[in-house]
């Protein structure tokens, strides 16, 4: 009995060190499976000026209006939330003021939630502040001149850009899968301790630049390019550059692929609040100042907010809404950054409002339910 309790013991402990038997063990990804993972702290800012304003003379249009058709029935915009939701939070921001915050289950304003692929907006807005800074060169830079090791990895990797990695052109044969396979690429990525591994192990199916395909690896790479070009880790320079700068009111995680290796999960590893998502939002907003201070580019926001239909109507970790115009597809000038679990933070750059959803449930699209508002809202007033 002893020795098959060793060999038991020896077994479990290889087991634990596995991907496979990490995923199994952590389970299907949730808002809080970032708990599980080795994270960095992005703190708030020292000072706080908070540019949200919350006053009882703001308009109560949203708090009070029942909605009847479509997703609603009968029913204020926070009932509906508060219906399908479970746990999260609902902000509605328009000139710095709050018309609507709620929070739902065991979430409020200062509850770290995990927003997914949020986090490849804010990775590309920390490119675009490692490109104003001159770490990186440009959007047009080889990866391989960040990660030289690749050059020995597929040849493809030679002719990858970082603008490939923004826009998802890389041509990188990574299927971006969410159910529960714990022996797939996406769950080796997710749970895997050491995510250069993944990176070096990755093939091609298209060359580089040639289509759009959607996958969290391209901004994985993305978030180890920005850390070897800074030099700094992930979360530091989104402290320096960002939590500080927009005097973010909380802290943030950013999970890592280990201690060991401390790359920052980029692609879908940052906990954040509403509140600190609706900052960026306004950044986005005010053409990248926040609170009369320059924080990237113009430029940079112009071209992150302005995709084509050629692309999908993504560029550079965001989306822009699509609607038909004269019997033909194209792009309007609302743009959202999506989660996994329907986390949207969705900007009107026209009525300068801001919608911000946290939470669990799948399945709902709260960025076209958020379109419909803004048309309601612009007929409104």
């Amino acid at each position: 009995m002893p020795k098959l309790l060793t060999i038991v013991s020896i077994l479990a402990i290889f087991l634990s060190g596995c991907t496979a038997l990490r995923a199994i063990r952590c389970g299907t990804p949730s808002t809080e499976t970032y708990t599980n993972f080795d994270l960095d702290t992005i703190h708030a800012a020292d000072t706080i000026k908070t540019m949200l304003i919350d006053s009882p003379e703001h308009d109560t249009y949203f708090q009070t209006t029942k909605f009847d058709g479509g997703r609603l029935h009968n029913e204020t915009i926070g009932e509906y939330f508060r219906r399908v939701r479970g746990n999260g939070a609902l902000l509605i921001v328009r000139n710095d003021s709050i018309l609507l915050e709620e929070y739902y289950g065991n979430v409020d304003d200062h509850t770290p939630v995990n927003i997914f692929s949020i986090s490849k907006a804010v990775t590309s807005l920390l490119c675009g502040i490692a490109i104003d800074e001159g770490l990186i060169g440009s959007v047009n830079d080889p990866v391989t001149k960040y990660l030289p090791e690749l050059q020995t990895a597929a040849p493809e990797f030679s002719q990858l850009t970082i603008e490939h990695l923004l826009d998802m052109r890389t041509g990188l044969d990574f299927k971006e899968e969410y159910g529960w396979n714990p022996l797939s690429k996406m769950a080796g990525l997710y749970y895997g301790k050491d995510v250069m591994k993944s990176i070096k192990n990755a093939g091609f199916n298209a060359k580089p630049g040639t289509k759009h395909y959607y996958n969290s690896l391209a901004t994985a790479i993305l978030g180890v390019v920005i850390e070897r070009a800074t030099g700094r880790p992930y979360a530091q320079y989104l402290q320096e550059k960002i939590w500080y700068p927009l005097e973010m009111d909380s802290d943030a995680y950013i999970a890592l692929d280990s201690r060991k290796n401390n790359h920052a999960k980029a692609y879908g590893g940052i906990a954040t609040t509403a509140r600190n998502l609706a900052h960026i939002g306004q950044l986005y907003l005010n053409g990248g100042i926040y609170n009369g201070r320059r924080i990237v580019s113009r430029g940079w926001i112009e071209r992150s907010t302005h995709a084509n239909i050629d692309n999908e109507a993504y560029s550079y970790g965001w989306n822009n809404i699509m609607t038909q115009k004269d019997g033909k597809l194209t792009v309007t000038n609302r743009f959202f950054a999506l989660g996994l679990f329907g986390q949207v933070l969705f900007c009107d750059p026209e009525q300068n409002l801001i919608f911000v959803t946290l939470g669990e449930k799948k399945g709902y699209e709260y960025h076209l339910l958020f379109d419909d508002f803004c048309n309601i809202l612009s007929s409104h007033h």
